[in-house]
């Protein structure tokens, strides 16, 4: 078990599963893909119980997000901080499959990095 839970795709999962606990967007949130161009890229938002959380994913190359809030972007996965104030935001995500998630408002990177996400 214990040499199981050491190799790379469970550590990438397990970063994956921290990411997704840590940001409520993640877990209940709103899915679209409205005011975004680019590929494998959408936008969650969750606004219930007193919470408001806000995340842009992009999974493979470069996103262009419109018409979403002004305010600081933290990324979970590289700790990047980028302040919008024109409702604009381009997020690179470079690489096939190399994950970018920036939250309104965010904590900023969570876990470790390894081989898939850097």
């Amino acid at each position: 078990m214990a040499s199981t839970l050491s190799r790379p795709l469970v550590k990438h999962v397990q970063r994956l599963n921290q990411i997704r606990r840590a940001v409520p967007a993640l877990q209940t949130g709103q899915y679209s893909t409205e005011g975004i161009s680019g590929g494998m890229a959408f936008k969650r938002r969750c606004t219930s119980g007193g919470t408001d959380s806000f995340a842009l994913v992009t999974v493979t190359d470069t996103a262009t997000y419109a018409g979403i809030p002004n305010g600081v972007y933290r990324d979970a996965v590289t700790g990047d901080v980028k302040t919008v104030s024109d409702g604009k935001l381009t997020v690179a995500a470079p690489g096939k499959g190399n994950l970018r998630v920036y939250v309104l408002n965010g904590p900023g990177k969570i876990g470790s990095d390894g081989p898939y996400l850097k």
